[in-house]
């Protein structure tokens, strides 16, 4: 079989083309000019015939009555001369006919006989002229599918681009080359190398178009396969190399010069060693080629080495390449340089396992690192230490100062924790503001001891930021392996149990774990749920205290007290719940359930027709430091129908203090909307003179532990009468808390204080305990 190339065969259907178009032209045209010949006779020929049939009678003439005869001899003669000349055109038509029936039926023959497909369409793109090829191909007998065009047999994308391809052929006016994808009847695809040009009679009329098909060989096919195999080798980003069964290599493509380094003049005859890192061992290489050999194919992750000299990871993959008979001949290796993905995956099990903030540990990591400690604890006979901490009074940071503030005060802790410890000990952060110190291979409890004074330590000088210095303290935790636990879980519950235990004695300090705190762990963490649920509920009571005039005895308000009874705990005292609800956010919801309560009992006091002097309500620091407690409280004193003037709002000094200025500003705010303000525990502070002048206030009130050693104790008396003395100068109304005996108001009246509260003038109570009180006022 003989093999054409491209052009040659472009060429044959260029022949074929021109032969089947002038074959095609004279079937179509001559029976056109026999018909035309036929059914119009020149304009000479219908005047001979219309005068050789002028069979009109003639005038008679007047010769004794006779008559002259009706056709002339020339007249016949005529007539025989068309009759013969009709006949001549009758003979020719048919002679032309018969041609163009000849003509047509070896047009048929040849293009029958030809393995090309072969077709005539008119200008609408009907089919008026088919070989049986292009017939077989269609699916259908010639017959019908002559008058028909491509939308009957083929689906619509395909019908539309060979519509269009003849639109161009024929408004163009020249031949074209196009490649096209033909269905099949049974549903395959092949392709076809297809030549279609304009038919035109010689005064230029486009009858119509002729196309020339012909199947795209397998050596085309194979040809093309090849070229498209070329090209992938040679702009693939993956590189390849390919080598002997002997393992030298002959081929390398432009993607293994840009990944190695090496260019393929350098690899060429060389062995893939010319890569080996020196990172795998023999027995590494050896199991790729038994793998290689018993599965047909090796592909993993391997480490080589550029020409620079840099190692690095790559994915390779390798197979073997067989001729026809199933010899070996050749190795084909594609790799891809997986340094970035490489980087990208460390990247990401780094932030996995390390907080975003500090980049220490994470919860995850350090578990691990727990885990593997116990592990080799346990082999080796060793402790292991897990330390517990959380800074004190971290919160009021972010609240007062934002949380950028906060995470750069972070930064600087994690870096003090890291600076003071061992190089295989691990710092972790594993929440706000959690830190875990593990520490290993440790001979005894006071190793660990020596190690929570450390980072006791490295904590107290102070962290400067924009002009401020924060001081940072922490209450540490320390559980100890096996002691305290065989388990993760258990070394660190027992750890945050003992840093509890360190915050209830003071903070900053550390403590180790003991069998106890546990008990006491629990019951903390019931009581912190039954006021959660108490709080959610509404089920804290607001009593209240009355406030006296020492020199009248009269009522002139009355503190506002939260008091809770629950059903499981019994009555717990303020100075248990209130603590603990400062310590885990509670105080807020807390306060704000109190405020409410007073300020709907003032309502229904003077909806009862008693007027009550004026209440003092307490609100913490928290709440004082919240951006929206302004708005809060307006919310309240509207939703309770309670008017400003009718209640005062009570803090203590030590509160305000821990963050003047923002504190400063709500109470300046408070006092502007007509609510009168108290200070409570005036003394007990550590910086209240500095600003005492700056605070709006109404009324100073003297801590009861000025009180309690009236009238005996010097120093009291002494401190009393400085703060009297201070209320006079300022013009601040100042009330002493905790009178309990006669003696402590005689002393009181004796150095001019004049307003005092305590169990002498009545005990906190409910709101209807003091309504026969209420009547009096």
């Amino acid at each position: 079989m003989r093999i054409h190339s491209g052009k040659q065969r472009t060429q044959e259907l260029g022949d074929t083309l021109r032969r089947v178009a002038r074959l095609c032209a004279l079937v179509v045209v001559l029976p056109l000019c026999a018909d035309a010949t036929a059914q119009s006779p020149t304009p000479g020929a219908q005047a001979a015939a219309t005068t050789a049939f002028n069979t009109e009678p003639t005038p008679p003439h007047d010769h004794q009555h006779g008559f002259s005869p009706g056709l002339s001899a020339a007249a016949i003669a005529l007539f025989a001369a068309l009759a013969f000349g009709l006949l001549c055109i009758n003979r020719k038509r048919a002679r032309a006919l018969k041609s163009a029936e000849e003509q047509r039926a070896l047009l048929e023959a040849l293009i029958d006989a030809s393995d090309d497909l072969i077709f005539f369409k008119d200008r609408d793109s009907r089919f008026r002229l088919i070989n049986r090829a292009a017939a077989q191909v269609i699916g259908r007998p010639p017959e019908d599918i002559l008058g028909h065009n491509d939308d009957d047999f083929f689906p619509d994308e395909e019908a539309g681009a060979f519509h269009a391809a003849d639109q161009r052929v024929l408004s163009s006016g020249s031949t074209q080359r196009f490649e096209e994808r033909v269905r099949h009847p049974d549903g395959h695809y092949e392709r076809y190398e297809t030549l279609k040009s304009p038919v035109t009679l010689s005064d230029g009329t486009v009858l119509g178009l002729l196309g020339v098909g012909r199947r795209l060989t397998q050596e085309r096919q194979a040809n093309d396969r090849l070229r498209l195999a070329a090209q992938f080798f040679d702009n693939a980003a993956e590189g390849i190399t390919i080598t002997r069964p002997d393992g030298v290599i002959e081929m390398v493509n432009p993607a293994f010069t840009r990944i190695t380094g090496y260019s393929a003049e350098e690899a060429v005859g060389q062995t893939p060693k010319l890569l080996h890192s020196g990172r795998h061992s023999e027995a590494f290489y050896q199991r790729m080629w038994d793998s290689l050999a018993q599965h047909g194919r090796w592909q993993g992750e391997i480490w080589n080495r550029r020409k620079s000299g840099e190692i690095y990871p790559e994915w390779l993959d390798i197979s073997p390449v067989r001729n026809e008979e199933g010899q070996l001949i050749h190795y084909l290796g594609i790799f891809t340089d997986i340094s970035a993905a490489k980087t990208s995956e460390a990247q990401l099990e780094h932030m996995a396992q390390h907080d975003s903030l500090t980049d220490l540990p994470n919860r995850n990591l350090l578990n691990d690192r727990i885990a593997t400690a116990i592990r080799r604890a346990s082999r080796d006979k060793r402790a292991v230490a897990v330390m517990f901490l959380d800074l004190d009074h971290f919160k009021d940071i972010n609240d007062s100062y934002g949380h950028e503030t906060g995470d750069l005060v972070l930064k600087h802790v994690a870096m003090r924790l890291h600076e003071c410890v061992r190089d295989e000990d691990t710092v972790a952060r594993i929440g706000g503001d959690e830190f875990v110190v593990l520490m290993e291979d440790i001979e005894d409890a006071g190793q660990a001891d020596q190690a929570a004074e450390r980072i006791l330590a490295s904590l107290i000088p102070p962290i400067g930021h924009n002009d401020q210095e924060f001081f940072i303290g922490a209450s540490i935790g320390v559980s100890l392996y096996p002691r305290d636990g065989d388990s993760v879980e258990a070394l660190l519950r027992n750890a945050d149990t003992a840093m509890y235990q360190a915050k209830q004695l003071g903070r900053n300090n550390a403590q180790r774990y003991c069998a106890t705190q546990t008990e006491t762990t629990r019951q903390r963490v019931k009581l912190e749920n039954a006021l959660r649920h108490a709080i959610s509920n509404e089920a804290l009571d607001v009593w209240f205290q009355p406030q006296v005039d020492l020199q009248s005895g009269e009522l002139i308000g009355f503190e506002a007290l939260c008091r809770w009874t629950d059903p499981d705990h019994g009555t717990i005292p303020p100075d248990v719940f209130i603590p603990l609800a400062e310590n885990n956010g509670m105080i807020v919801p807390l306060g704000e359930l109190v405020l409410r309560k007073s300020c709907a009992q003032i309502r229904h006091w003077r909806e009862a027709g008693f007027i009550p002097p004026r209440v003092a309500i307490n609100v913490s620091g928290r709440q004082l430091r919240r951006l929206d407690f302004l708005g809060a409280l307006c919310t309240i004193l509207e939703q309770e129908q309670c008017r400003p003037e009718w209640i005062e709002i009570e803090v203590t000094e030590s509160d305000i203090l821990k963050d003047a200025e923002p504190a400063i500003a709500t109470l300046h705010g408070i006092r502007e909307m007509g609510i009168a303000l108290s200070l409570d525990d005036f003394g007990t502070g550590f910086s209240s003179l500095s600003y005492l002048k700056r605070l709006p206030i109404n009324t100073l009130k003297i801590d009861r532990s000025f009180i309690d050693g009236l009238p005996g104790d010097a120093n009291d008396r002494a401190i009393v009468q400085a703060i009297l003395a201070m209320g006079r100068s300022l013009g601040i109304q100042v009330l002493a808390e905790g009178v309990e005996n006669p003696a402590q108001v005689a002393a009181l009246r004796l150095m001019g204080c004049c307003t005092a509260q305590g169990y002498h003038f009545g005990r906190p109570a409910l709101a209807d305990t003091h309504r026969d009180r209420l009547a009096c006022a």
